[in-house]
């Protein structure tokens, strides 16, 4: 069995697509009462997504957000941070591999936008109670959306101005 080895660059981009999230995420906050806050860093797990693959996008969107968490009073939110978003960008990712373009990014943006909705009412029952968790869904929904329509103009903008970006991502080199 060929045994593989990690590949440098790919160890160090998912170590800058981890910063751009935590920084997007910790960089504008808007509060939510218990349930957290809102953040710009789903923009950037969706561009670590389509640039990139499901796998640094589920890494850099599980750790970037979860240590956003840990390091900004919202430490028992972290784990679920870390489960949510991943899942997010795992999901967009996979999604944005099977269906090119336009298309599969409003796909895997809603595909992800119905994870964190889902994910944080579910993690808001069990660390605050329904009541809470119920008002907590109109923040994520917006959050999921302004994630995409921040994320989806971003990627092409980059895309437009870096060619070479659509090769790495056809070659699989970030993705496997």
């Amino acid at each position: 069995m060929k045994r593989q080895s990690l590949d440098p660059r790919a160890a160090s981009l998912t170590a800058v697509m981890i910063a751009v999230v935590y920084i997007l995420t910790r960089l504008v906050q808007i509060p939510i009462g218990a349930q957290g806050f809102v953040h710009l860093g789903d923009a950037a797990i969706y561009f670590a997504a389509f640039a990139f693959g499901p796998w640094v996008a589920l890494v850099a969107g599980g750790l970037g957000t979860a240590l956003v968490d840990a390091t900004t009073g919202y430490a028992q939110w972290a784990v679920f941070s870390l489960l949510i978003h991943g899942g997010q960008g795992f999901v967009a990712g996979l999604i944005t591999q099977r269906v090119a373009g336009l298309r599969g990014q409003v796909m895997a943006v809603i595909s992800g936008g119905l994870i964190i909705i889902a994910g944080y009412f579910l993690a808001g029952i069990v660390l605050t109670g329904v009541g809470q968790a119920i008002t907590g869904v109109l923040p994520n929904v917006l959050q999921a959306l302004s994630g995409g329509v921040v994320g989806i103009p971003l990627f092409s903008a980059v895309l437009r101005a870096y060619p070479p970006l659509a090769q790495w991502r056809a070659a699989g080199r970030w993705s496997e």
